[in-house]
């Protein structure tokens, strides 16, 4: 078959849909830069402009579930754990293995930030020197339902990632506070699944 085959093939299959140009376009681009199902590799959805060199009008997501629904194109994650854990406090590691004692790491920064707080004196402390009497400590407290002397017992007890991103939110909501940079929240991150021609796609190529 050939390029000018398999343009015939995406119209005559999805013809009515207004991306099918931008369908035939991503398809020659993954076939002349290799993006088949011997290769691991291939665009995130996200990069597949930049990687496949495009300017598209469509969205790529568009182009990308047609073309799967017509067996061209493929989804794939490449070779490793399906979700990553990070912590926000350290944006460029993942967290292996120990996500609780991540979690209780962020605890203990969060919980010295509380402490700290409470020995500012009145003036410089800017919740209580401007008479809301919100400190850090009835933040993070109250978003618990707690009495504030409870507040450290309670966080260093069970289920810390839970604890820690729910009391981080808390600190983010408040209007006197923000999290300081040694504590954030635990973060679940899907592994991104990759696009590249099927194996039907690659014999209507090289037919």
């Amino acid at each position: 078959m050939g390029k000018p085959e398999v343009r015939q093939y995406i119209h005559s299959e999805n013809g009515n849909a207004r991306s099918v140009d931008e369908q035939v376009q991503i398809a020659h681009a993954m076939w002349d830069l290799g993006y088949g199902p011997a290769t691991d590799d291939g665009p995130k959805r996200k990069t597949v402009e930049d990687v496949l060199g495009l300017e598209l009008e469509f969205q790529p997501r568009t182009s990308l579930r047609h073309l799967e629904e017509i067996n061209l194109v493929e989804a794939f994650q490449q070779p490793g754990p399906e979700t990553y854990v990070i912590a926000e406090w350290h944006p460029d590691v993942f967290v292996m293995g120990d996500v609780a004692g991540a979690a209780r790491e962020g605890l203990d920064a969060l919980i010295d930030h509380v402490q700290d707080d409470d020995a500012l004196p009145e003036g410089e402390n800017p919740a209580l020197a401007d008479g809301s009497g919100a400190t850090l400590r009835h933040v993070v407290s109250d978003a618990f339902d707690l009495r504030p002397d409870a507040l450290e017992e309670y966080l260093r007890n069970d289920d810390p990632v839970t604890k820690l991103n729910r009391a981080v939110d808390a600190v983010e909501d408040s209007e006197e506070y923000t999290p300081r940079d040694d504590y954030g929240r635990i973060r679940f991150v899907n592994t991104p699944y990759h696009y590249r021609l099927t194996s039907f796609a690659v014999g209507l190529y090289e037919e």
